[in-house]
């Protein structure tokens, strides 16, 4: 009977537990949406153009430059690789296909090896950078796992601290702060850990997280100088060089 007892109040508590753990989650991302502008402000934004710099990038050289349709998942790439190859991309983020490649105003074959090769290195340091900047939507997107959210204090500010799970992308952990929504730290799967130094008004009242200094390496820093949202863009511009 003790046995059969214990096993009903287990079970009420884990009921009990599961509504109050997605309370936190919706609130967690609701706070966050809140912080880049709202909801409302992200939906209605469909095309954002943003430049890197550094992120430990591997292949291509700063000041590389991406222009997506939020929607649609339609992406340009702009940038120069390491060796003095300027390269464009054009490619749909969500569906992971190629449309055209370009390599010295050329355009390449996309059954050539050296198609594959700049394509694979294009949409890896897309998925990089595109975190970063991203990262108070990407943790609002319902494949997104979160887990509980607690407090702590940094720089004598409190803070809430939730660790994640992108769908194949980037885990670890955001502190931020739980009236404005504005992260103001990012510690990654390795443990590095980066300072995330203010947000800018990109246009339509919407702002993103556009500096990250990581604390041990800065190589692994990274800029975006340039990002500007708009409602409206040339469509040739996913198309043609």
């Amino acid at each position: 009977m003790r046995t059969f007892l214990i096993a009903i109040i287990i079970g009420v508590l884990s009921f009990s537990y599961a509504p109050i753990r997605a309370q936190e989650e919706q609130e967690a991302s609701r706070v966050l949406l809140k912080g880049i502008g709202g909801k409302d402000k992200w939906d209605s934004t469909n095309y954002i153009l943003f430049t890197a710099n550094g992120n430990d990038a591997k292949y291509f050289q700063d000041a590389r430059r991406f222009l997506i349709n939020t929607k649609s998942g339609q992406a340009r790439f702009e940038g120069k690789t390491n060796d003095g190859n300027n390269v464009v991309s054009l490619f749909n983020f969500k569906t992971g296909k190629l449309t055209k490649l370009f390599i010295n105003g050329n355009e390449v074959t996309q059954a050539g090896s050296k198609t594959s090769e700049h394509f694979t290195r294009v949409t890896e340091q897309f998925k990089k950078d595109y975190t970063f900047l991203f990262l108070p939507v990407l943790i609002e997107q319902p494949e997104t796992k979160t887990g509980k959210t607690s407090t702590t204090i940094f720089n004598a500010e409190k803070l809430n601290s939730l660790p994640f799970q992108l769908r194949g992308g980037a885990s670890g952990e955001i502190l931020f702060n739980g009236e404005t929504g504005w992260i103001k730290q990012f510690v990654d799967k390795e443990g590095h850990t980066y300072l995330v130094n203010g947000y800018k008004d990109i246009g339509g009242g919407l702002f993103l997280p556009t500096t990250f200094t990581n604390l041990k390496n800065n190589e692994k820093s990274i800029v975006f100088s340039t990002v500007a949202a708009f409602t409206e863009m040339e469509e040739s511009r996913f198309s043609t060089l």
